[in-house]
């Protein structure tokens, strides 16, 4: 079975990365990468998620989208107490930029069942990527934490 998804040390921070078939699929299971920092037990990632949040995200380069839509993740993440692990919608180049439309969706943040993992500040552009490598695409940047 093919990676979908990790962590890797990063100095005092973490690495997260997300591989897909396509760059949507990559950014989603970059988000479950991201999940699994933010609790000790991630068993939700086996769940249907039981709710979701319209997002979009626009700029000029793709890492830039990248670590907006992350740093965009983190705040909905913090201000709902919910724990997003899955995006579905679309990333599109139009004049020169590129716009991701879709949606995030996740489950409440119960921290008797899913317990403490480590605060997550945001994301940087610390080897940050996002890009086509061989046959699937690959999401990453490493996060404050």
């Amino acid at each position: 079975m093919r990676l979908q998804y990790e962590t890797f040390e990063h100095m005092a921070d973490v690495g997260i990365r997300g591989y897909g078939n396509t760059p949507e699929e990559a950014l989603s299971n970059l988000l479950k990468a991201l999940a699994t920092l933010l609790v000790e037990d991630s068993s939700f990632l086996e769940e249907r998620p039981l709710f979701e949040v319209e997002l979009t995200q626009s700029a000029e380069f793709l890492d830039e989208l990248l670590v907006n839509f992350v740093n965009q993740v983190l705040s909905l993440t913090y201000l709902e107490n919910k724990i997003f692990y899955e995006f579905k919608g679309e990333l599109k180049a139009e004049e020169g930029r590129y716009l991701l439309v879709g949606k995030i969706l996740g489950v409440p943040f119960d921290p008797t069942r899913y317990g403490y993992g480590v605060e997550v500040k945001g994301a940087t552009f610390t080897l940050s990527k996002f890009q086509r490598e061989d046959s699937q695409f690959v999401a990453q940047c490493v996060v404050d934490v």
